[in-house]
Formats: structure tokens, sequence, C-alpha cells
């Protein structure tokens, strides 16, 4: 069974990567469950969330991202930092944390949230240092939100393929359009020597 864990999917974070008009919907969360779900067959899901401030132990649902919706046999967990003390104190959730609080066995881990390059990295990192097989989903990521937008700006499920070797694929000529073999040529440097990154 696969394990996906999201990190830290709140509302301020959506805020800020959504168009303003759309702030106030749920589609991109509707798209973003839906991607899963159709991508991962039965698998097991774990959110991650900040914690309370009053209780390291308890996740903070107060911020949860409108329009995902818990399952029943979802995991919740907490990283033992709250989003208060994160902005304002720099405090960093430590990955061996968020790794422990998913459910034993992990046969794969698929790691998505935010951010692709902080938080979900280290995770990433660590499970590795632990032998987990584990690999990034850039698609369940911030750039899920760059990604899903069709050319009038608007979100649509059909901008991310299903099959994660199209969305590479797909990537990949995006990189090359946008900016060359030169382009495609530093995001491959980026991503050299991280076996739980995607090589594109």
């Amino acid at each position: 069974m696969e394990t996906i864990l999201v990190l830290y999917p709140i509302q301020p974070y959506a805020d800020v990567l959504m168009f303003r008009a759309d702030r106030s919907g749920t589609e991109y969360a509707e798209i973003y469950q839906k991607l899963i779900s159709e991508r991962y067959r039965n698998p097991r899901l774990v959110w991650m969330m900040f914690a309370e401030k009053e209780s390291q132990r308890k996740p903070d649902l107060s911020q949860l991202w409108r329009g995902i919706s818990i399952g029943k046999n979802d995991v919740i967990g907490s990283c033992g930092v709250s989003f208060e003390e994160h902005c304002e104190q720099k405090r960093y959730p430590d990955p061996k944390t968020v790794i422990e609080a998913c459910p034993k066995p992990i046969e794969k881990l698929i790691i998505g949230g935010f951010h692709f390059w902080d938080c979900v990295e280290k995770a990433a990192q660590y499970a590795h240092s632990q032998g987990i097989d584990v690999l990034v989903d850039d698609d369940l990521t911030e750039f899920f939100f760059y990604k899903i937008r069709d050319r009038k700006g608007m979100p649509s499920p059909s901008c991310i393929p299903v099959l994660r070797e199209k969305s590479i694929a797909k990537d990949r000529r995006t990189f090359l359009r946008s900016g060359g073999r030169d382009q495609l040529t530093r995001v491959r440097e980026a991503r050299k020597g991280k076996p739980w990154l995607v090589h594109i």
C-alpha cells in the first residue's frame, strides 16, 4: 500500500497561490484530491498539520485548506510546531517527527504539500536516510497551482495528466519551451543526487 503524506494543506498557503477571485472557492482543493484518488489507488492518506498553540500533539484543523475532505480512514498528524511559531519564530518541524507520525509499515511513501524545496524535501530526505522508499510528487506540491491553470488562467483537471509519466514528459516540454535546453539542464542539476525527487 502506498502512503500519501501531504504536508501543511492550510488555507494561508493556498491563498498565496490562488488568484484573488478564487480564494473563496473550493475548486482547487477538489481537483487536488481528485488527482490523488485517480493517480493512486486506495492509498493511505496522512494529512500533516501544524500544531495547536496550546498543545504540540494536537493538529490545528482551524486553517485546513477549504474544500479538503478528510476521510474516515485518513490519518491527521501534528508536526509539533504551531503555524505562529513557524512564521514568527522561524521554527521548523522536525522531519523525524513528521515521518514517525505515519502509520507503519510504510511500503512506499509519496510526499506532497508545502513547500517543495523546503519542508517537503527535508521530510523526503529524512525518510530516504531511514531506508524508506520515498518519492516527492511534484504535482501534489505548490507546483500544482501553476500546472492546473488553463490558458485562461482557470483551474482545469485536464491540465495535469493522471499518469505521472505523462506529467513528467509535459514538464520537460514546458521547461524546454520556456527556457530552452539551459533551463532544463538547471532543473536537472538541482535534482541531481536526490533519488527522492523526480528526474525530468
